[in-house]
C-alpha cells in the first residue's frame, strides 16, 4: 500500500460523489482530513511505518516479541535504525514503533487485525465514528484495487490517530478545520540556531510539520534515506501577492 495522501483524498472525494451525499461535513471528508492531519502533525513517517507493519500481515514473524508491555517499552531504549519500520508483538498483539515529533522518544501504536479495520466504539467522537461507518460503505463501492487501497489507508489513518494518542488533537483540528483559526506550530523557537539544534538532534525529524522561528513560519523537510534535514520558510500571503481571501 503506497502512501499517496493526495491520491487517497481524491479517491474518497470521488466515492463521496458517487454515493450522492450532500456537500458539507461529509463522513468521507472527515477521513480525508485525518490524512491531512497526519501530514501536518509531523507523523508522516510514523504513519508510513504503520502501513508497512500492517502490510506485513498478521502471520508475518516479527523480530521482537514480548510477554508484557513493560518489556516492549524497555526495548525501545535500544538503538534502532530510524530509516526503516520497526514492529513488535506483545502477547500476540502487533504494534508499530513510532517516534515522537516533539522529542524523538519512541512510542508503540497498536495495529488492528486485518479483519478489524472497520470496528467502531461509542466513545469515539461522532464525526470519527461516522467516518468509519462511511468508509465501511465505501469499501463496497471501491471496485478498483487502487481505490480499495485508498479506503483502507484512510481507515488505517484513523486507527493510527487513535492508537498514537492523538485523538484530542485531531478532534480539535476537526472542529477548527473550516475556521480561520491558524493551526499552532509543532514547535516554536526564538532563533534559527535553536531550531537547527533541535532539528539536527532529532533522530527522525517530523517531515512536513510546521515550526515557528521568531514569528516566521517554516516547514520541516527530512529525506529519510540520506538523513538530510532542512527548514524551509513559508512565504507570507503578501510575499506571494495574495490577499487573505486568496486569489
Amino acid at each position: 500500500m503506497s502512501l499517496d495522501i493526495d491520491a487517497a483524498c481524491g479517491v474518497l472525494e470521488k466515492i463521496q460523489e458517487d454515493l450522492g451525499s450532500p456537500p458539507g461535513r461529509e463522513p468521507l471528508r472527515t477521513a480525508a482530513i485525518a490524512l491531512q492531519f497526519i501530514w501536518g502533525s509531523g507523523h508522516l513517517h510514523n504513519f508510513e511505518d504503520y502501513l508497512t507493519c500492517f502490510g506485513a500481515g498478521d502471520s508475518h514473524p516479527l523480530p521482537s516479541s514480548f510477554d508484557t508491555r513493560e518489556q516492549a517499552e524497555a526495548s525501545l531504549q535500544q538503538p534502532m535504525d530510524p530509516r526503516v519500520a520497526h514492529c513488535v508483538a506483545i502477547s500476540g498483539t502487533r504494534y508499530a514503533v513510532g517516534y515522537s515529533p516533539e522529542h524523538g522518544g519512541r512510542f508503540l501504536a497498536r495495529l488492528p487485525e486485518s479483519t478489524g479495520l472497520t470496528m467502531t466504539s461509542q466513545s469515539m467522537h461522532p464525526l470519527v465514528r461516522e467516518a468509519l461507518g462511511a468508509l465501511r460503505q465505501a469499501r463496497v463501492h471501491a471496485h478498483a484495487p487502487g481505490d480499495k487501497d485508498s479506503v483502507d489507508m484512510a481507515l488505517l489513518a484513523i486507527h493510527f490517530i487513535l492508537e498514537s494518542n492523538q485523538t484530542s488533537h485531531f478532534e480539535s483540528f476537526l472542529e477548527n478545520v473550516d475556521s480561520n483559526i491558524p493551526r499552532p506550530p509543532l514547535r516554536a523557537f526564538s532563533s534559527r540556531k535553536e531550531a537547527d539544534t533541535w532539528l539536527n538532534a532529532h533522530p527522525r525529524p517530523p517531515h512536513g510539520a510546521g515550526v515557528d522561528i521568531a514569528g516566521q513560519h517554516y516547514s520541516v523537510g527530512y529525506a529519510r534515506d540520506g538523513k538530510l534535514r532542512v527548514l524551509v520558510r513559508r512565504p507570507t500571503l503578501e510575499e506571494l501577492g495574495l490577499t487573505e481571501e486568496g486569489e
